[in-house]
This record gives structure tokens, sequence and C-alpha cells, in this order.
């Protein structure tokens, strides 16, 4: 059982992978290609088996891709709520029925979305721009090609107008431009239902193409893109904020703030009203999404995909009206479920009373904050030490000068004292040692400021003050004792 969901794994990651994706893309436009030159090789008498060859490969390839995404495929009515015009599309249908190889290049559209997705990857503000752009004109090409292509097949023996396939190309071309039928008129039944496609296809590409002049037609185009075609459970390694409340748009741009982290997807899930936009202004929205759902509930945890996710912060939410103690249980209820569904997770919970810390560590929350707690101890310490609190605001946030963070001990500074490390840290990448964090005994301790003779052990972690993430893994000098 453990060795099937190793490889269950295995297979999820391959065929999500940014790597695997592009070639698919790739794979579909040559698809797409191949259709084409066999239409027109057929209506030129000639037969290629180069190309029925490579087509039949192809089919095999998407066949066994889509097989792979249905065993991986936690809903299986989503698998084919999202996946049914690519399964039609692949049917190796008979070549006898010529016409309906068209529904090939149907795939076209999962090439679109697989494209943005991938340009989200690479640069979230280059694929804010070209998403919308991008659908559209794939649409426009698949009705062109499509129209062409199967008035070709149903006129060209018998109508001189659609003698060639390039003839084809550009009757479908201009009677989606004009919205009537330029160039030729169609003599079957078949051509003239080719044709009123072709030109209801024109007529909506125009109201397409004029939205795209306005915000709110691209904005609903560019959604349809990134979240309609995009399910939340195709998102990977992403973060999962359950609950909100005022902090919540603060933690998103700390999160977006960091270069690291910038281009991690961001799934929030609480019971909206209304999601909060409005306080998000400043951030990049296009890795942003709302789920709206009570995230105590297994299945809206499983719809934003959180056996996939990398971290899951859990905020005292303040969506509807709640006691502190029906606050903090549903966060240690969502906290519990998170961990059952996905041990491997990093955890971070908001608490409003520390008695209620007990289930979270059973559970193996990672870290929790009792928001009341750190206040009142920053007030305390500003009393204490007139001018501390500057200090602090600077170190907990990544927006401004130095911060918090959390580096992987390299091996050759095993056994190295406490004081070396911090030497070698402050001369070579100016980043001061604070403390070292260990696993004792399956729990976590975090030793803070120990004494300068404490050797380091293998698979500690260090916490450092610095201006960026310091790059310790290749430094070997050892410092003069």
């Amino acid at each position: 059982m453990i060795h099937q969901k190793s490889f269950k794994s295995h297979l999820d990651r391959f065929i999500h992978a940014p790597q695997t994706e592009l070639v698919l893309t790739v794979l579909i436009l040559l698809a797409v290609i191949l259709v084409i030159a066999e239409v027109a090789l057929e209506g030129a008498g000639m037969r290629s088996p180069l190309v029925y060859l490579t087509q039949d490969l192809l089919t095999g390839i998407f066949i066994i891709e889509l097989a792979i995404r249905y065993f991986v495929a936690r809903k299986k009515q989503r698998f084919f709520r999202n996946y049914w015009l690519d399964i039609i599309a692949v049917i190796p249908f008979f070549r006898t029925f010529r016409l309906l190889r068209l529904l090939r290049m149907l795939r076209l559209l999962r090439a679109a979305i697989l494209l943005n997705r991938n340009l989200h990857r690479v640069s979230s503000p280059l694929a804010a721009s070209l998403g919308a752009q991008i659908g559209v004109f794939l649409s426009v090409g698949l009705i062109i090609l499509i129209g062409a292509l199967a008035i070709y097949l149903l006129e060209g023996n018998n109508n001189e107008a659609f003698s060639s396939v390039t003839d084809a190309l550009w009757w479908s071309f201009f009677t989606l431009i004009s919205g009537e039928p330029i160039g030729g008129e169609p003599q079957t039944a078949g051509g003239r239902f080719v044709t009123l496609m072709v030109m209801i296809g024109g007529l909506t590409m125009f109201a397409v193409f004029t939205g795209v002049v306005s915000a709110v037609m691209m904005q609903r185009l560019k959604m349809v893109m990134e979240v309609k075609n995009l399910e939340l459970d195709e998102l990977r390694n992403h973060i999962v904020i359950c609950g909100w409340n005022r902090s919540g748009h603060l933690i998103i741009e700390e999160l977006h703030a960091d270069p690291s982290m910038r281009n991690y997807p961001i799934v929030v899930v609480a019971e909206f009203t209304e999601t909060p936009e409005k306080e998000l202004k400043r951030v990049d929205r296009s890795q942003l999404y709302f789920q709206v759902g009570d995230y105590t509930i297994i299945d809206v945890l499983e719809s934003v995909g959180i056996y996939h996710a990398a971290r899951a912060i859990l905020l005292a939410d303040a969506t509807h009206p709640r006691s502190d103690q029906d606050r903090d249980a549903r966060t240690v209820l969502a906290a519990l479920t998170i961990e059952k569904l996905h041990p491997g997770i990093y955890t971070c919970a908001q608490l409003l009373d520390r008695k209620n810390n007990v289930q979270l560590r059973v559970a193996g929350v990672e870290d929790v904050i009792v928001a009341a707690e750190l206040a009142s101890h920053l007030i305390a310490t500003s009393v204490r030490n007139q001018g501390s609190v500057d200090v602090l605001a600077e170190l907990l946030t990544v927006q401004i000068g130095n911060q918090f963070y959390n580096i992987s001990l390299p091996q050759h500074w095993v056994g190295m004292a406490f004081w070396e490390v911090s030497q070698l840290l402050k001369d070579e990448f100016d980043t001061i040692l604070l403390a070292i964090e260990r696993q004792t005994n399956g729990n976590r301790e975090t030793i803070v400021n120990p004494p300068k003779n404490q050797p380091v052990l293998l698979g500690d972690h260090l916490v450092v003050i610095a201006r960026s993430l310091p790059q310790v893994g290749g430094s070997r000098r050892t410092v003069s004792r």
C-alpha cells in the first residue's frame, strides 16, 4: 500500500512538472500541424505513412497522459469535468471518418491552459498581461483551422472555391472576420452548417475583442484562464490560509515581499460573505485564490488541494461573530484535520488563548502564535528597553532592512563550537547567529544564545539575522582556535 502511494505520488509530480507540461504543449501543436498536413496530402491524392505513424504515436502519448491524470486524480468526477474535451480529442477514430479527425484539434484549448500556467511560473506579471490574449488568439486559430479543414473535406471535391487547403483557410479567415461567407458559397448541408458555425464564431470573437479593450472583460477572461480551467486541485506546493481576520492582508503582503516565496500560489479559504480583494491592492493577485467554505470540513480542504500544499496557516477566523473559545476550537479542529490528511505539511496556527495549545502540539503543528501574548511582550519590552521596538519591527518584516532566517547547518561545520560558527557567519556573510534549533527525542528545541563552546550537531538548523538569505553551503574556511 505504501509503495502504491509512493508510485502514485511520483506520477502526480511527473505529470504536473513544468517540463512535462512544456513538452505536452509542443506535442499538441505538432499534432495540430500533422492534422493539417494529413488533410492536405489526402486532398492532393497523396499518402504519407510517416504522418499517419506520427499521428498514431502522438495519440498514444496523449492517451497515456490522460490515463495518468485519471489515475492520480483524487476526484474522478472532477477529472471527467475538466478533461472531457481532451478525451474526445484523443479517441482514435478510424480514418474513414475523415471529419471526426478534426476533433484532435480541440486539444489546442489544453495547450492554452498549459502555456498560461507555465507563464505564471516564469513571471506572474507576464502571465497577467498575456494570459487572456493567448486564450483569445488560440480560440480564433482553432475556429479558423477547424472551419477551413471541415469545409475542405465537405466541399473540396465538388466546389472549386474550396479546391485547396489554402483556399479553405482564406475562406474561413474572411468569413470569421466579416460574419458572412466570403469567397465561395457551400453546396452541401454539412458545408452550410460549418459556415454557420464559423460565422457565429466570428460574431463571438468580435464581442471578445471588443471586451478586451474593457478592463472588466479582460479580468473576466483572465479568471476563465486562471480559475475555471485551472482548478484549485491542480495547484502544487502552494500555501493554504484557513480563516481570515484583519491581519490576513498583512500576512499575504509579507509572503509576497519575500523573493523566495513570491511565486508560491496562495489559497485563502473561509466562510466569506464578500472576498477581501479590496484589502489586497498592493498584492499580485494572479497567484491568489479565494475559496468560500468551512475549512474544518474535509471536502473543503480537499477542494483547495491540501494534499499537495507546502504550508498551512490557520488564522483566528473573524468572518463570523463567534466567541474566542469557539474560534480557537475551530482552529484546533482544522489543524487536527490538516495534519491527519497531510502529515508532512508545515502548519502555523494563531490562537487567542494559550491553553488550547496542548492539542496542537500533540497533532504535530510546528508553530503556534498567541497574538495577545506577543503584543503584551512587545509592549513590556518597549517599556523596559526604550527603542527596542524599532529593532523588532525591522526584524519581523522582510520589506525593510534585516530579518530572521532559518538555515541548515552545512555538514563541514558539524562539531564546531557556537562561537566559531558565529564568527564564520559574520566574517563571510555579514550575518549574526542567534540560536541553534535541533530535534531532541522527536521534539524541536531552540537554544537561544547558547554557551560559546557549545558544539553544533548534525541536523541542526541555525537561526540568524541577515539582510538576505545567506548561501552557506559552499563555505569551507575554518576559524583558527
